[in-house]
């Protein structure tokens, strides 16, 4: 088993072992709640951890990507023209006309 897996069952079997204490060992009160409380956030957290960068998100990730190279605006060299054409903010034309704004 890879060490992701054997972290995320630890801290998941160690959130239970505390909620199981907290409702049936543990006297009733501020302090059971307590231990409740943050047995639940490990839980929370440890699922989160162990599923940030694995294979999952990664493949949900490159998707995204795929996606968001195919629709976002073209990158390099803007606006789209010879350098030469351009003096000083204006676009000349090769006729010596000026174009359209």
């Amino acid at each position: 088993m890879r060490r992701r897996k054997v972290t995320y069952f630890s801290l998941r079997a160690g959130a239970l072992v505390a909620f199981l204490l907290s409702a049936f060992v543990l006297p009733r009160g501020a302090a059971a709640g307590a231990v409740c409380l943050a047995a639940g956030i490990v839980a929370v957290l440890a699922g989160i951890g162990a599923n940030a960068g694995g294979p999952g998100e990664q493949a949900g990730s490159r998707l995204q990507m795929d996606h968001y190279e195919q629709v976002r605006a073209p990158q390099g060299d803007w606006p789209p023209f010879d350098p030469a054409r351009d003096i000083e903010g204006q676009v000349f034309e090769p006729d010596g006309g000026l174009s359209p704004p």
